[in-house]
């Protein structure tokens, strides 16, 4: 179960952290949570705001990235390369997709068209390098790496070109994400002994700390009108099980949308802001549902027995992001292993 491995810890982590923790519940409990839980059929539901979703899933033998629509319908595999493919973002415009996987030995950050063809290796190196994030202007990628012994926080061109450190602390830092206007960088961060959110200048510099917690938070994502971010944190709940939080972008005003019934983990917003998707246990197996942004109703996005889904990411549609630069990535394809997986 390479999924289990702890989030503090600066191994190679597929699907680290807390996204972890959900596993290990489903993997302890899902037999309580399903007789206890009666899915999105509990509590008020939503119509869930209309898009597309890219996430990461273990429907059949692999983690493989898919897509499917915001109501759950099209559901779409993207990739199927016998390894873990994990961590997909859209880019801005929609055409392509940012991913990390293993499927050369080791993680590593790839890009491909939304329809999945044209995969392409954009880092080689043998260290781990996930969780990819395009910049609102659609020309720059960051990523986290372990090149330098630690989880550190890194930007390249989209086409792989002019990979450069960001961050440079001894712990860790992991999960960035670029606010809307793409002049800051939020991110969860070691450095101050609990895992907290801080925030960055684009290029790294002026580090200031948003929450200060003994809690583990995780996971932030900036709302697309750039006022509000949102994580995921376990506080309030013994440390078993987290949920989504939504705080200020100056980290005032934190308050917590989902309960803690069961865990709630990599939240993604609606592209109108409404809404945030985000992984949960509550229907027995891991599946992406919708939450409104004050708590007050959810439903279920993605279904199916025998499979879990994890980390997406909702489209934002062109008008709610600047689109400035456009860079080609290479045409060469990747060739998918069909070797022994992991």
């Amino acid at each position: 179960m390479a999924m289990l491995q702890a989030f503090d810890d600066d191994r190679p982590s597929p699907l680290v952290g807390a996204l972890a923790a959900a596993a290990v519940v489903i993997l302890v409990a899902g037999l309580v949570l399903v007789l206890q839980r009666r899915g999105d059929s509990e509590g008020p539901t939503i119509a869930v705001v209309p898009g597309k979703l890219v996430f990461a899933s273990d429907q059949g033998t692999d983690y493989d990235i898919w897509s499917v629509n915001s109501d759950g319908s099209a559901r779409t595999r993207l990739t199927d390369s016998r390894s873990i493919d994990q961590f997909p973002a859209w880019s801005p415009d929609g055409a392509k997709v940012a991913f990390s996987s293993d499927r050369d030995g080791n993680a590593e950050i790839y890009v491909m068209n939304a329809d999945g063809t044209n995969q392409t290796r954009l880092t080689d190196h043998r260290a781990t390098d996930e969780f990819p994030k395009w910049s609102p202007d659609g020309g720059r990628i960051i990523f986290t790496s372990t090149r330098d012994n630690n989880f550190e926080i890194y930007v390249m061109n989209t086409d792989g070109t002019n990979q450069t450190r960001l961050t440079n602390d001894p712990t860790t830092d992991l999960s960035p994400s670029y606010s809307p206007d793409g002049s800051k960088i939020v991110f969860r961060s070691l450095r101050a002994e609990n895992a907290d959110i801080w925030l960055m200048d684009a290029d790294g510099k002026n580090p200031a700390r948003l929450t200060d917690h003994e809690a583990d938070d995780q996971f932030p994502v900036w709302s697309p009108d750039g006022a509000r971010i949102a994580f995921q944190s376990n506080r309030g709940s013994d440390g078993n099980r987290f949920a989504i939080w939504v705080m200020n972008a100056d980290g005032s005003d934190e308050r917590q949308v989902t309960d803690t019934d069961a865990t709630a983990a990599a939240p993604t917003w609606s592209p109108d802001g409404t809404q945030l998707a985000f992984q949960t246990n509550r229907a027995g197996a891991t599946k992406l549902f919708a939450v409104a942004l004050d708590g007050s109703g959810m439903s279920q996005i993605t279904r199916g027995a025998g499979s879990n889904d994890y980390v997406a990411d909702w489209l934002k549609p062109p008008s709610t992001v600047v689109t400035t630069t456009t860079t080609t990535v290479p045409a060469t394809t990747t060739t998918i292993r069909r070797g022994t997986r992991r």
